[in-house]
């Protein structure tokens, strides 16, 4: 589910989708979850479902892209 895989396509892996969740959290200094859902939706070729967002957050969150900032969330590059 995390990488690609004979089952899972690349485009429905957590791995790709993590990539667009940070291009668009670079892009905008402030983003609540509801608008980075819309803003991934609109970008990404496929529909992102919001167990999916929270997924990549979280792989996000523990391969170190991302650090939580006076309860928010920072891409860190």
């Amino acid at each position: 589910m995390i990488l690609p895989t004979k089952l899972i396509k690349p485009e429905d892996s957590l791995y790709c989708i993590s990539a667009f969740i940070v291009d668009v959290m670079q892009q905008s200094k402030r983003i609540s979850f509801d608008d980075l859902l819309d803003e991934v939706n609109y970008v990404y070729p496929k529909k992102v479902e919001v167990e999916k967002i929270q997924l990549c957050l979280d792989f996000l969150f523990i391969i170190g892209k991302l650090e939580l900032e006076n309860e928010t969330l920072k891409v860190v590059l």
